[in-house]
């Protein structure tokens, strides 16, 4: 009996001083090098105050973003970009909720990303008032490490809700694939003529996500603009070790020293990994020398499921006819089948089956058949004799000794198809076949 064969996919005295010249200018040049192709910059991008909701710690915000964006300063790609949030004194009630370290992957040259770290406040009343200091370095592959400022730290302020400011909307995929790009927005509403310091933001997990850009723009000032969700509209002091600390020192950021009204936020993000996270919005501001949040907070939120990306998975099942389990004798036709299907997620593309040609057999000149249905695919079929080597043969009536209509030079067929195979029934199933005669 002849036993069915598998399947396979396709798919320098003056000399030395000249010696000393030349090796003073290989330093400059590889001195040079490192200067203009990896560099990294880092600034702050978030507000240092965070808090609790003055009256009642157990309703309100608790959940906050500390970020920087990271500036490839280079004339070449900076790669493993990583991120890591250092705490440089002890609060009890001041912690990161997530990663502290976050691999953001490839920078491209003159290019920018945020990095982001959520903290949590402890709701309690303890944490009034109190600070933890910290600091962010970046490093890069071949680049020297960077930090943050130093000293800086959060600071937990008593927050007033705020029924002038209000989220509006937060709109975007609910369910995501890993590696995939997504726009998130944010629409909300303060004071018509805005704040000395305003932050409106999405709660979204650094470990699921990477923030890529942020747009933001605001009715006042007319025209107002922003790629971050923090407004430093006043020139806000940073420094604990300064005089005027949180206080408005200058120079404004914004016309008026304001901003706010109606906003907009679009957040680019990366899926980086898999989970479920509801993320929800803040509007926080600092106006008449006390703080605020937006009365209507936890009302209005996303939850997002990140899941791997689709992928397309072929099937393939090869069949013989008439079955191997009878009788044949030799001179007898065999038809074989590879019926294909694609049992993935997503469509399959650059499709190519290989199959032997039985041994003891002999091919059928012309008995190649395609029957793809409506999956959309073309195909092309083509013949190797020596094994796969190479696809230029043409069968023959007759070659190699075989009897008239059939080949015995024929070692392989191949099928290269053009096309997309869905994943979707009807249109993710076909078969190809071809003949042989039993010797």
């Amino acid at each position: 009996m002849l036993r069915q064969r598998a399947i396979k996919f396709v798919r320098f005295n003056t000399r030395a001083m000249l010696v000393k010249a030349g090796l003073l200018a290989f330093v400059f040049i590889v001195w040079g090098v490192s200067n203009a192709y990896a560099g990294i910059t880092v600034t702050p991008v978030t507000w240092n105050v965070v808090g609790l909701d003055s009256n009642n710690t157990s309703v309100g915000p608790d959940a906050f973003q500390v970020g920087v964006r990271v500036h490839n300063t280079g004339a070449a790609a900076i790669t493993n970009v990583m991120g890591n949030f250092v705490w440089d004194s002890a609060n009890v009630n001041i912690n990161l909720s997530g990663a502290s370290t976050v691999n953001a992957g490839t920078l491209a040259a003159g290019a920018s990303f945020d990095i982001y770290f959520p903290i949590v406040v402890t709701r309690t009343s303890a944490a009034y008032n109190t600070t933890r200091r910290y600091h962010i370095t970046v490093s890069a592959d071949s680049t020297a490490a960077v930090s943050t400022p130093v000293p800086r730290e959060i600071y937990v302020e008593k927050l007033i809700s705020q029924n002038r400011n209000s989220v509006i909307s937060v709109t975007g995929p609910t369910s995501v694939y890993v590696g995939q790009t997504y726009s998130y927005t944010v629409t909300a509403s303060t004071a018509t003529g805005g704040y000395e310091q305003l932050e409106a933001f999405l709660n979204l997990s650094n470990i699921i996500f990477q923030v890529l850009s942020i747009s933001t723009t605001y009715t006042s000032p007319t025209g107002g603009t922003n790629d971050k969700f923090y407004a430093d509209a006043c020139g806000w002091d940073n420094d604990p070790l300064s005089p005027t600390y949180r206080s408005c020192i200058g120079p404004a950021n914004y016309s008026g020293g304001k901003a706010g009204g109606n906003i907009s936020t679009t957040y680019t993000v990366k899926v980086l990994s898999t989970g479920t996270t509801t993320a929800s919005t803040l509007i926080r501001d600092f106006s008449g020398s006390s703080y605020h949040y937006n009365s209507d907070y936890g009302t209005t939120s996303i939850t997002i499921t990140a899941v791997p990306p689709p992928v397309p998975s072929i099937n393939l099942q090869k069949s013989v006819s008439p079955s191997l389990a009878s009788q044949i004798l030799p001179g007898a036709d065999l038809t074989y089948t590879i019926a294909i299907s694609n049992v993935g997620t997503a469509p399959a593309t650059s499709l190519v089956v290989t199959d032997p040609v039985p041994a003891s057999t002999d091919f059928k000149v012309g008995s190649t058949t395609n029957s793809l249905g409506s999956t959309g695919l073309t195909a092309s079929v083509s013949y190797s004799s020596n094994g796969g080597a190479t696809w230029t043969y043409t069968p023959a009536s007759g070659a190699g000794g075989a009897p008239a209509g059939y080949d015995r030079n024929v070692t392989n067929v191949r099928w290269v198809f053009s096309g997309n195979l869905s994943q979707t029934s009807p249109n993710n199933a076909g078969s190809v076949s071809f003949i042989v005669r039993i010797r």
